[in-house]
Parts: C-alpha cells; structure tokens; sequence
C-alpha cells in the first residue's frame, strides 16, 4: 500500500541564526553572479517572491504571493521525498520544501535537498505561469506509472536533465535552468566553465541518460529556449510509453 504523501508533511521549523547565516551567505555570492548566469524567469520570480534575501523567507509568506500567480505553494517536508510523494505532490500543485539547512562548511553540497535548494533553487521558477502548468502536468504523467519502475526512471532522468540540470540557450548566450544548478554556487560555475559535455537537447537519449547525484554532471543537456522544453511534452509521453 502506498504512503499517502501527506505522512512525509513536516512542521514549520524555526531556523537557527547559524541557518540564516548560511542562506546570506549563498545569496551574497549568488547576487554577484546570477544576472550573468541564470535564466531570466528565475530572477523574476526570486523578486516576485521576496525571496532574494539575508534571511530564510516565510514559507507563508512566498506561498500568498505564489498561490495569486500561479495556484501553487510549497509544503516543509521531513526530508528526501521519494517519488510516489514528490509526483503526487507536483499534480497537486505543491512543491516539497526540505525543512533543514546544509552544513555551512560546505555551501555546496547536502546530502538531500534542503531549503536553498527548494526554496532558492525550485521555487522561482513556479512563479511563471507556463513552468507552473507544464510541471503539473509532468506530475499527472508520472503518477500514471507510480507502479511501474521502468517508466517512472526514464521520467525521473527527464526531470533531472531539464528541471534540474538543464541549460538553455538565450538571446545573451547561454544561462542555467536547472534548480539543481541554480542552487548551487559550486553548481553554477562549472556548468558554464565549457568543462562538462553539453549536447543538444534530445528527450529519447535524456529518458536514457542515467546519473549520479554525488558528483557534478559530466554532462549537460542544452535548450534551445524553454518553450522547446514544453513542446516535447507530447514526445516525452510516447517515450516514456515505449
């Protein structure tokens, strides 16, 4: 029997001034650098949501903004969500939000996503209203093969080589679009330093493309613009049925 996602809720912590710390600390070296190296959408929603700042922002507070732009809102959650969880999370409009913050000593790396990276990374990203539809219905797809572990993997590698690790091509060269890079300072650097291999962006070879999520990637897949992301949906439905 499944476990209702529900089970995986966490309560709203109160973070510590170490965890503030470390948020300030990761927005400082972003603010420097994102303008040159993330997609646009990302930070407008980090402005439309409050969230470029020195302290952990109120999950209630960008949850009001967010639920006016796009019906969607972020849950605190206890730690990892598996997949069953995250999906039906995902078709329900809600993102999971890890409720702890990665050890400060390295800003780079945590064992699970934490609150930079849900509430930094993802987030911004739901505030526009294309993203928000498109990643819903990503979440209705999955949930169709929560029993079925062939497809779901080729579902799970889609999402970690686009809503995670893409890269997209834009009229100022090419920026970030993955959450999982976007969080990241380390992250952010490399993927646009030419040392990983980018290649054109392919959604039977991405379904294909297995990963490790203990290291950087080696390599990268390359939009040329989100709305090419969208317009594959109908291609990631026969592929992931083949």
């Amino acid at each position: 029997m499944l476990q209702s996602n529900e089970a995986f809720r966490a309560p709203v912590r109160i973070f510590s001034e170490d965890d503030h710390g470390t948020w300030a600390a990761i927005s400082a070296i972003h603010r420097k650098r994102r303008a040159a190296q993330l997609v646009p959408m990302f930070l407008r929603g980090l402005h439309a949501l409050g969230l470029d700042t020195d302290r952990i922002p109120s999950l209630e507070e960008v949850n009001a903004k967010l639920t006016f732009l796009t019906g969607w809102r972020g849950v605190y959650v206890k730690g990892l969500e598996d997949g069953q969880g995250f999906y039906k999370l995902l078709r329900d409009r809600k993102f999971p939000i890890g409720n702890f913050v990665r050890d400060r000593k390295d800003l780079n790396y945590t064992p699970a996503p934490d609150v930079v990276h849900d509430l930094y990374g993802h987030i911004p990203f739901h505030a526009d209203e294309a993203y928000a539809d498109y990643c819903q219905r990503y979440g209705e797809l999955a949930c169709q093969f929560l029993d079925d572990p062939l497809r779901l993997r080729r579902l799970e590698r889609y999402f970690w080589f686009t809503n995670e690790f893409g890269l997209v091509q834009t009229a100022e060269g090419r920026r970030i679009f993955g959450a999982g890079i976007a969080s990241s300072v380390g992250e952010c650097t490399y993927a646009l330093s030419g040392e990983p291999e980018v290649v054109p962006f392919d959604v039977e070879r991405i379904c294909a493309q297995e990963f490790r999520i203990d290291q950087m990637q080696p390599r990268l897949f390359l939009l040329d613009s989100v709305e090419q992301l969208y317009a594959a949906f109908p291609t990631l439905d026969a592929v992931v049925r083949d």
